[in-house]
């Protein structure tokens, strides 16, 4: 495989456009950079996730690592000043940055194994230990506040949902309004990882799970339910009663967190609207289960 993959570029420029071509003709240079500041080299191949690389090196003094490099997004921006505050507490380790805050050097994890690997309800405990960990930290400067992202929403989603004349259950969106109004001005100012699924939780050998690539934020600790729920879906599909097995994996993640439920299942639906007008709106497909999830804490709230 080539330092840069072609699915992935090809990810890039369709998405990017432009700017997206103009950086992957750069990456190369600017690896091979990156790999003489911080006196690394290869040591195996390109992996690859929506917006970045990362490529297994060894350090001059053989420590193993990972050198991230990933695409100047704004919802990446948190990643850095996240990994900084947190040092290692059920994350991986920042070893080194570069200025941009979109290059980064890791404590190398397994990334053969992740929580995929283990039965759903065990990879929901272990969500919920670190994400019980995670939350104690103070957001630093440098990410995004869900108080003011609340705002946006607020403004911004009731005309883009009669404007895309959505079908699905109205009262979806007004459960939604209501938590941005209501939640999102006390949004509190603890550390959010944004994205903790079952994927983004690797083996490692410091702990045996260490969560990567947060998009940090600073919040309520309930907004960050809803990954461990829309991942792995097909599971909840296939139950007898899919509602009741949502309802279930949201409360077990919940007690294990130490997270209020009924916000839990608030900020859940107002995620799932959010992730539904992404959806349409770019015509990228979304994880999926929104409706379903969504539908299932609404007819409890």
């Amino acid at each position: 495989m080539s330092l840069v993959p072609a699915d992935f570029a090809q990810m890039i420029e369709v998405r990017e456009g432009d700017a997206g071509a103009e950086w992957l003709a750069a990456l190369p240079a600017q690896v091979d950079d990156l790999l003489r500041r911080w006196s690394s080299r290869l040591d195996g191949e390109t992996r690859y996730g929506y917006v970045g690389i990362v490529v297994p090196v060894v350090r001059s003094d053989g420590v193993r690592a990972a050198l991230k490099v990933g695409y100047p997004d704004g919802e990446s921006a948190g990643e850095a000043p996240a990994l900084s505050a947190w040092a290692g507490r059920g994350t991986a380790l920042l070893l080194e940055r570069d200025e941009s805050g979109f290059a980064l050097l890791l404590e190398r994890l397994d990334a053969d194994r992740s929580l995929f690997s283990v039965p759903v309800d065990e990879g929901v405990d272990v969500i919920g230990g670190l994400l019980s960990r995670l939350h104690q930290v103070t957001a630093p400067d440098g990410v995004p506040r869900l108080s003011v992202e609340s705002a946006r929403w607020l403004e911004r989603v009731p005309a883009t949902w009669d404007r895309l004349r959505v079908r699905e259950d109205r009262r979806l969106l007004e459960a939604a309004l209501a938590t941005w109004r209501e939640l999102g001005p006390e949004a509190d100012d603890r550390l959010l990882h944004r994205d903790l699924h079952y994927g983004n939780v690797l083996a490692g050998e410091r702990e045996p799970w260490l969560a990567i690539d947060p998009k940090g934020m600073a919040g309520d600790p309930a907004y960050d339910v809803v990954p461990a729920i829309w991942n792995r879906l097909e599971v909840l599909v296939s139950a007898d009663d899919p509602a009741a097995a949502v309802r279930r994996r949201v409360d077990r993640l919940c007690e294990t967190a130490g997270i209020d439920r009924e916000r839990a299942y608030r900020w859940t639906v107002a995620r799932c609207v959010e992730d539904l007008m992404w959806t349409l709106e770019t015509g990228e497909s979304g994880p999926g289960g929104e409706v379903l999830i969504g539908s299932a804490l609404l007819a409890r709230l």
